[in-house]
């Protein structure tokens, strides 16, 4: 049995990777910062901050493997994780497939993000070279969660339509949060230190994605145009185009996503719903 501390239990994502190693037999605690969400009572709470590195190491002391979901964005986030290499836990840390940048883009590319994102690059850096593990998710869906779900579902309802920025055509990567929680447990039974592994189940573009939110009707946003409050967050990678492979991860992790179609996810969701 595997002692494992997940950092964002609290969280989306993190809620599912933690119920997934502790279901797959493992002991699992999360970590409790001060002032945040209450770690579900299933799970021993292990009191750290992620704005405290030193918080982090004495945290993760002990354990077998650390899972980092939750994060803080900047240079903190590279002091935290090294922080938490410094424990002598192994370390998986999550970055984002669009440290990777635009174009074409593979699990051993040089991370070239876009300024939005730019701390990752140094961040992945930092972890690689003390031994850590990197895993790279695409846009996470599903199960009433996520960036869809919390933006673009809100602003369809608003306005009638899914809404997309400029012309169509722009790739993202995209994975389902079930199917990511099942990769960080491949990840921690085979990956090598100092790899770094992609979550993409798929690649979608934006306007299809819209048309579905939207429950069949999308909107050209104009991209002079200020974008609109719901989806102000991510304004800068509305027009941010990337094809993320991730056959080596499937090849080596032996990861085999079930859900393969954001698109047709919402699009369900969104038709039944009227």
């Amino acid at each position: 049995m595997t002692s494992v501390l997940v950092i964002g239990a609290t969280g989306y994502s993190g809620a599912y990777v933690a119920a997934a190693f502790a279901e797959a037999g493992h002991q699992v605690s999360a970590l409790q910062r001060p002032g945040g969400r209450t770690v579900p009572d299933r799970y021993p709470a292990v009191p750290g901050d992620l704005s405290d590195p030193a918080s982090l190491t004495a945290a993760a002391r002990g354990f077998d493997l650390v899972v980092q979901i939750g994060r803080i964005e900047g240079d903190i986030e590279r002091e935290g994780a090294r922080a938490l290499l410094d424990s002598g836990a192994r370390l998986i840390h999550t970055s984002g497939a669009d440290v990777l940048g635009s174009g074409e883009v593979a699990e051993d590319d040089d991370p070239k993000p876009p300024p939005i994102v730019g701390w990752r690059a140094e961040v992945e850096r930092a972890v690689l070279a003390g031994g850590g593990v990197v895993v790279r998710p695409g846009l996470i869906y599903g199960n009433r969660g996520g960036v869809v779900q919390d933006m673009f579902v809100p602003l369809a309802n608003r306005i009638g339509a899914g809404v997309y920025v400029g012309a169509p055509g722009v790739r993202w990567a995209a994975v389902h949060v079930e199917d990511l929680a099942r990769l960080y447990l491949e990840v921690a039974a085979k990956a090598a230190p100092g790899t770094a592994w992609n979550g993409v189940s798929e690649t979608v573009t934006v306007d299809r994605l819209a048309a579905a939110v939207g429950g069949g009707v999308a909107v050209s946003w104009p991209e002079d145009a200020p974008v609109p409050p719901e989806i102000g967050l991510i304004g800068p990678l509305m027009r941010f185009d990337q094809e993320v492979s991730s056959e080596k991860t499937r090849r080596e992790m032996g990861w085999k996503p079930l859900h393969e179609s954001i698109a047709d996810h919402y699009l369900r969701e969104r038709t039944a719903a009227r």
